[in-house]
């Protein structure tokens, strides 16, 4: 667009509007909500906006349409001159775009006493009751063996199969390789995570406080070595723009298996994170987490830590639907897409996901939803400032009634606010905190839907912590590799 290389050309960015959306830079820290004017360090609403040369043809955008009904999914194609040529630029939005609800056209109900029984509110929106399937008679077996064989599929097995022997003919080798070997791979590299040595190696020494006779029995370290250059997942000659190719079958294999066992009652939508120190696009770093370096996985995950789907964030490669309610509802409405959830089962998701729009839209789905919600998303909201309700006596909770919706707040460690849609009645319990004056467990009220979010929102963190424990540890550097021996340990 300039002919001279010396020409300095002014761009306008026009933001969204924070009121309309606020997205995230995809962790769940504080972070988004500091203000700097560092030009290396451009909060989101600058870095997604629109950009324009000033000329006479330039228009600024149209605000958003605030028309209730869904657009359908729109692709849009436009021919722009650059440099002398006819550049064709194709944007596509995917999925229809789901309204949202500003908060100031919400309508927020102090209640001094309890709302009305569920009964005898609208029936239009009640969360249908969740009824269990029943489970498939294949998956009855206790043998470890064959739970193995069973969620990691023999389907994802051939694919490893056929593509390690591509990858070795690709590199002028002869490679062979069979699926008794295979699964000797797989065991060698499981026996890693408990019997930790320095150097893979070592386990083929004759040394005897560091050799492993199962290992030196089963395989020659010559052939593990050869087999673990040359293992692989998709052919390196067909490369896409997806920064997560090289894993994908890995993921759709293990999601397919994973849809096949009955979804329970309540599940936990939060994020995971696979370790990796190295160099890659897609590497994260989440404060506050165990792993704080490495590749992050939307999942969605039961209370008792079985994954029944996850997603690898990739950026605008991430393969979930674009609701336009937030990156946040996003996630949550495409994992319960892509995992067929049935109506009646019940979400918990933090502060990162958790919008009043995205309850709307599960309420509608017949979906429970229930999540922490941060401070900057309750504009319009008529709550005591955080900094005001501190100071008021642990246990005190104030709640309100927003359609289907009772959000509430409460003043333990911290100010915590929590929304909900399943139940329209606000009702307390008892929790146990420590009194640091009187050094003794006292009793202080909790409300009801902050003890549910507790009880079922670890999940994620469970299926973790028992990847965890026997986590593999031989090495390569594949950036790809940490997936690989993360699906063996979840699986």
């Amino acid at each position: 667009m300039l002919q001279d290389s010396e020409t300095v050309a002014d761009i306008t960015v026009v933001p969204e509007s924070e009121m309309h959306a606020h997205d995230t830079d995809c962790d769940s820290d504080q972070s988004d909500d500091e203000a700097t004017g560092d030009h290396n360090r451009l909060p989101s609403r600058i870095l997604k906006g629109e950009g324009f040369l000033p000329n006479s043809d330039m228009q600024l955008p149209n605000p958003p349409d605030d028309d209730p009904g869904c657009s359908s999914s729109v692709s849009q194609t436009e021919t722009r001159k650059v440099s002398g040529t006819n550049e064709k630029v194709t944007s596509q939005i995917v999925g229809p775009m789901l309204h949202k609800t500003k908060n100031q056209d919400r309508k927020f109900k102090k209640i001094k006493i309890a709302a009305k029984a569920p009964a005898q509110a609208n029936k239009k929106y009640q969360i249908p009751h969740y009824v269990p399937k029943e489970h498939d008679p294949g998956f009855t077996s206790d043998d470890p063996v064959d739970i193995f064989l069973t969620f990691y599929p023999k389907s994802l097995r051939d694919v490893t199969l056929e593509m390690s022997n591509l990858y070795a003919e690709q590199k002028g080798k002869t490679l062979n390789l069979t699926e008794d070997e295979l699964l000797t791979f797989y065991g060698i590299l499981l026996i890693s995570g408990y019997n930790t040595v320095p150097r893979r190696r070592l386990l083929w020494s004759d040394d005897c406080d560091v050799s492993n006779n199962a290992v030196k029995d089963a395989m020659r370290r010559n052939r593990f070595d050869e087999i673990m250059s040359s293992v692989n997942l998709v052919d390196n000659m067909k490369i896409t723009a997806d920064p997560f190719f090289k894993v994908r079958p890995l993921f759709k294999h293990l999601n397919d298996i994973n849809n096949a066992i009955p979804i329970a009652e309540h599940v936990a939508v939060d994020e995971m994170m696979i370790e990796y120190f190295g160099r890659h696009g897609c590497k994260q770093l989440i404060r506050g987490k165990p792993i704080r370096f490495g590749y992050k996985i939307w999942s969605l995950a039961s209370s008792s830590g079985f994954v029944h789907q996850m997603e690898p964030y990739v950026g605008s490669h991430t393969h979930l639907v674009e609701t336009g309610l937030g990156q946040g509802p996003s996630v949550v409405l495409g994992l319960a897409e892509k995992a067929e959830v049935p109506p009646g089962v019940k979400f918990y998701h933090d502060n990162l996901f958790t919008t009043l729009s995205l309850v709307d839209e599960m309420t509608l789905r017949g979906y429970g939803s229930c999540g922490t919600m941060r401070q900057t998303q309750l504009h319009n909201i008529p709550f005591t400032a955080p900094q005001t309700f501190k100071k008021t006596p642990r246990g005190d909770a104030e709640y309100l009634v927003e359609a289907e919706k009772l959000i509430v707040r409460w003043n333990d460690n911290s100010v915590v606010t929590v929304v909900s849609n399943m139940e329209r009645e606000f009702t307390e319990t008892e929790a146990k905190r420590w009194n640091k004056q009187k050094r003794t467990m006292d009793k202080v009220r909790q409300p009801k839907c902050i003890q549910d979010y507790n009880t079922h929102m670890g999940g994620v963190d469970l299926h973790d912590q028992f990847v965890s424990r026997y986590r593999v540890n031989i090495r390569s550097k594949k950036w790809w590799w940490p997936c690989f021996s993360w699906a063996l340990n979840s699986a």
